[in-house]
């Protein structure tokens, strides 16, 4: 049977600056459901679980079977849970402890088919109130796979310009500090123009390349003279307003959603 799961923002002997997230299992069984896999992937999808957060791991059973056994189903089920985050790339060195406490013992509570609720991982994180935009920025490039691509969020450009915007500054400065944590990574850099609206989609040619090539060479000189290396770009090209990202829309405020530099990972 499925069980439910759930996330609480307060934890008991904790400040409310933290979430528990608890992890139900099926009887005598170690590994996690469907459903927990789910939800643990989806604290990482939506940056609730960042990098550099430190997390506490505890398994429980309930008060079924003997003490030693308990004990031992509690442990196996707080190690796969610590498995499965390092597998997703989560360091493991954040996990400042994963702990299997045993059996919960109820008082007046029996019968064959024990307590559900206790049958359970209890991974206790910081609360994602507490990071920075810059901590999801990171997290965001850390979980990015080889042959995967990025928007550089909030790098943007004038109309029709290969001037950057003012607030494309301090993001440039965050990729620059993840590609000089993450030495070894080869990337390329894609630029893109608008596509709505009369000649907003235009890839003017320029001296040398189009604008889109342009935006991604003006993107990838500044991390040259901030000191990421040459040899680590592969390329930095232009497709012009072939891939847009629009959802649908129609108005011209979503025009800096398509004009835009990506990063793609090329090896790790």
């Amino acid at each position: 049977m499925l069980l439910l799961l759930y996330l609480c923002v307060s934890v008991t002997g904790l400040s409310q600056s933290h979430d528990t997230m608890h992890i139900y299992f099926e009887l005598d069984k170690t590994q996690m459901n469907d459903r927990g896999l789910k939800m643990i992937d989806s604290i990482i999808k939506d940056n609730r679980l960042l990098h550099e957060t430190k997390i506490t791991i505890m398994g429980y059973a309930d008060y079924l079977g003997t003490d030693a056994y308990d004990k031992t189903l509690s442990e196996s089920r707080a190690k796969n849970v610590e498995d499965y985050l390092v597998v997703s790339g989560y360091n493991k060195n954040d996990i400042t402890r994963c702990v299997g406490k045993g059996k919960i013992n109820r008082a007046n509570v029996t019968g064959r088919k024990g307590y559900s609720d206790d049958r359970k991982v209890d991974i206790i994180f910081d609360a994602r109130k507490d990071t920075s935009d810059e901590q999801r920025f990171q997290f965001d490039l850390e979980k990015l796979e080889v042959n995967d691509a990025l928007p550089i969020k909030d790098v943007d450009f004038y109309r029709g310009s290969l001037r950057m915007t003012p607030e494309s500054i301090p993001r440039l400065d965050m990729l620059v500090k993840f590609l000089k944590k993450n030495s070894t990574i080869i990337f390329q850099l894609e630029g893109h123009v608008c596509c709505l609206g009369f000649n907003d989609g235009r890839d003017e040619p320029y001296d040398e390349g189009t604008l889109s090539q342009k935006r991604a060479q003006g993107v990838a000189d500044y991390l040259f003279k901030n000191g990421i290396a040459k040899e680590r770009l592969k390329a930095a090209i232009g497709l012009g307003n072939i891939n847009p990202i629009r959802d649908e829309e129609t108005g011209r405020e979503n025009e800096p959603l398509s004009r835009r530099v990506e990063l793609r990972i090329i090896s790790k």
